[in-house]
């Protein structure tokens, strides 16, 4: 059973250095639900690590990371739906030059 924490722990932060690395590399945005998603699943196969070899600080950092990339897939979901209550499909929205929508 020891093997499978130890795969658990290094998928976790193999997954939370890439993340960034794509990031970094400008392979993906930093706001985007991929880059969060990522975080999230890292941070919480992280926490579970934790959890096992009762390191508590890396715990807590974990489990602080993850609920940053969760908040970030709200604010993302939050401001898809802003924008498309904005934009409705099938038509592009109209602005005069103050940048009040007309119609």
């Amino acid at each position: 059973m020891t093997i499978v924490w130890e795969i658990i722990g290094w998928a976790a932060a193999v997954l939370l250095v890439g993340a960034y690395a794509l990031v970094a590399t400008r392979r993906l945005d930093a706001r985007s639900t991929a880059y969060h998603v990522l975080n999230v699943v890292g941070a919480a196969g992280l926490v579970a690590y934790s959890i096992y070899k009762m390191a508590w600080p890396q715990f807590g950092l974990n489990l602080f990371w993850g609920a940053v990339g969760v908040i970030g897939i709200i604010i993302g979901i939050r401001g898809s739906r802003s924008v498309s209550d904005r934009n409705p499909p099938g038509g592009a929205a109209s602005f005069d030059e103050e940048g009040v929508r007309e119609g």
